[in-house]
Formats: C-alpha cells, structure tokens, sequence
C-alpha cells in the first residue's frame, strides 16, 4: 500500500540526523561564502529536493546547522562552566581550554560561519547569538558566578565574559581565516598567558 502524500519513513529521523552532521561538517569546512542550497546538496551528493524534504528551505537548513553546532558545544561549555578555587585559576583553566579549541580549527570557524550567515539574514543571526554565542559566554559568567572571590555583580560578569572570548574571537580570525599565521605571526601562547595574567588579576580581591 502506498505511504499517505506527506508521510515520513519509519528511519525519516535517523536519516535527518545523519545528514544534518554531514551538513555541518561541510559548513565549518567548506569556503566560508554562504553556499546555496545547492551546493550544500551536491557536497553530499544528494539533491535539493532531498535536502528541501528534510530541512524546508536554505534558511530552515542553516538553523538546523546552527542549532547543531550548539549541541555539539554545550558539553564543552558545560566544562567551562565548573566553578574554580579562584578568579585566577577560572581564566587559567578556561584559556587552557579555549586554546585547545583554537588549535582544532573548529571554534573559529563555527564562529565565522554564524557572522556571515547572521550578518546576512536577522533570523540567521538571531539563532547564531541563542545557539553559539551566548552559550560561549555564559559558560565564563556562570563559571565566575560559582567561583569563591569572583564579582557576582550581573555587569561584572558579563564585561568578564566578554573581554575573555573577544580577544580569542580576534586572533583566531586574524591568524587562521585571514592569513595572519603567515603575514603578521602572533604567539597565541604567549598572549593568552598574558591575557590570563590580567584578567585574573584584575577580578582578584
């Protein structure tokens, strides 16, 4: 008998799931220049009809992709989160953290693939702030919020939060999607600790 016009096959879920990985792989690899519908359906060798029946349209796919890549984060910003001993020893252990994510490539590129699509389309840039910006900084509030000395004024936290993602947001850009790595080399190393340096200092009582 044949399935009912708009029904879904039993592994419909599965597949979509499957493929949405597959997707996203592609969206944090790929040339970062909005690919249209289909091209992310070629890079998969599917179709756009296959891709338009699991996702909708190229918006509904690109906040699926965002969604996902929130997923995938929230395990890590879970860790970040865990409170420490001290101001000093929470930036520590979060730049220790954040330099790892830099030197596997993903961070900075899951954070330049939400700008360009976000920057392009509002709805975009709305799921890019819920799904993958805020939860990377709440991560360092929540951590400093926890942890004995830290300020728990909401504003504190937040200048704190912001001013340790936004220098990590600009160098990886500088050095590894803009060509920096090779025209005007920075030691990633050595400016972190510094950063670590300050900032610790600066919300220890």
């Amino acid at each position: 008998m044949p399935r009912p016009a708009g029904a879904r096959n039993h592994d419909f879920d599965v597949k979509r799931a499957a493929l949405l990985d597959a997707l996203t792989d592609f969206a944090l690899s790929a040339d970062l220049r909005r690919p249209s519908l289909r091209q992310f359906a070629q890079a998969m060798n599917a179709s756009e009809p296959t891709l338009r029946h699991y996702f909708g349209d190229r918006r509904g796919l690109i906040l699926e992709i965002l969604d996902n890549i929130g997923r995938k984060g929230a395990p890590l910003w879970a860790v970040v989160a865990l409170p420490s001993a001290n101001p000093a020893t929470a930036f520590e252990e979060y730049f220790r953290i954040s330099e790892a994510g830099m030197r596997l490539g993903g961070f900075i590129r899951a954070h330049a693939f939400g700008l360009i699509e976000g920057l392009a389309d509002e709805a975009l840039g709305q799921a890019y702030l819920e799904k993958v910006l805020e939860p990377a900084l709440n991560a360092v509030s929540d951590k400093l919020r926890a942890t004995p000395g830290a300020p728990q004024d909401e504003t504190a936290l937040r200048a704190a939060a912001l001013a340790a993602l936004s220098p990590l947001l600009v160098m990886s850009l500088h050095q590894e999607l803009l060509g920096g790595a090779t025209s005007a080399p920075i030691d990633s190393g050595q400016v972190i600790s510094t950063l670590q340096g300050w900032l610790g200092k600066a919300l220890t009582p």
